[in-house]
């Protein structure tokens, strides 16, 4: 399958928004706790990725040659960042593009943080592909490397998609690109959002749950008596964990050619209250139109 080319540049030609694969992961858990984890899921997704390379990394205000010398570093001072410190991680491919390979970890000191405006905020795992990865490699070596990547973690939610990355600031822009035309891809930060709490970041293609919502919805045995759908699966994984795939592969949702998505409105029926409101201010995206792409599902 071929997937739409979604771009917007500045008037000086940059790169502000891109269709990408995002594998995305929210963890509850401060970075002493899950970094082993965190580690073992980076090292399998550096070496299935192949021969896609991460080629440099972030430190000292500027990018770094990422070689094995320089791994180790950053693997060590992951794992052991130091007393009441967080690990940050950043990786990028050949270029600092919204359509190239980049991974970016946000590893917490303490959970919750002591402070009212970052309260929300947990661990995050953010790993984007270029398109090209999965019209080339195809939609189950994705879903086998996302399976693989996910059993190493703690998450409490988590989704792999097609979507459009933007900088939050951009969204307005970013925005005009898939509505309403594509409402199956997800509009996403090029970079991790921490502030995700327990909160389900919308629906996917594959969606991850953990607890507590997998809890609320009953199980994965209340999942099923209330996911009975053609084309929906539901995995069981270990650690009181499920996947709920939507298809074959990422739907766009072109309403152009008739897509209507109906798997995606009936698990947005069923997730509505425990999915993710954007809270941030926008200069050009005011709350109602954030609030009616987000409700596109709903309504």
């Amino acid at each position: 399958m071929r997937y739409p080319r979604l771009r917007y540049r500045s008037e000086r030609d940059g790169l502000i928004a891109s269709d990408a694969l995002l594998l995305c992961f929210y963890m509850q858990h401060p970075n002493e706790r899950i970094a082993p984890a965190v580690i073992r899921a980076l090292e399998l997704f550096r070496e299935r990725i192949r021969p896609l390379e991460l080629e440099g990394y972030q430190g000292g205000g500027q990018v770094n040659r990422l070689d094995d010398s320089a791994w180790r570093k950053l693997r060590e001072e992951t794992l052991e960042p130091g007393p009441d410190t967080a690990a940050l991680l950043i990786l990028e491919g050949k270029s600092h593009r919204l359509d190239d390979l980049y991974v970016d970890y946000r590893g917490l000191d303490v959970i919750p943080l002591p402070w009212p405006d970052r309260k929300d905020d947990v661990s995050v795992l953010y790993l984007r592909l270029p398109t090209e990865y999965l019209e080339e490699q195809g939609p189950e070596q994705v879903r086998a490397l996302a399976l693989d990547v996910a059993a190493e973690l703690p998450f409490n939610s988590g989704y792999v998609d097609f979507a459009l990355c933007s900088d939050v600031w951009d969204f307005d822009k970013a925005l005009e690109l898939i509505r309403p035309r594509y409402p199956g891809v997800h509009l996403a930060s090029g970079s991790a959002n921490l502030r995700m709490n327990t909160w389900v970041d919308g629906v996917h293609w594959m969606n991850f749950l953990g607890q507590p919502v997998l809890g609320k919805l009953g199980g994965v045995a209340g999942l099923r008596e209330h996911l009975k759908f053609p084309g929906m699966s539901l995995q069981d994984m270990s650690g009181d964990r499920v996947l709920i795939t939507l298809g074959d592969h990422p739907e766009p949702g072109d309403v152009e050619s008739g897509q209507t998505l109906p798997l995606h409105r009936a698990l947005a029926k069923l997730l509505e209250p425990h999915l993710f409101h954007w809270k941030l201010p926008y200069f050009h995206l005011n709350t109602e139109q954030m609030l009616r792409w987000e409700r596109r599902f709903l309504e």
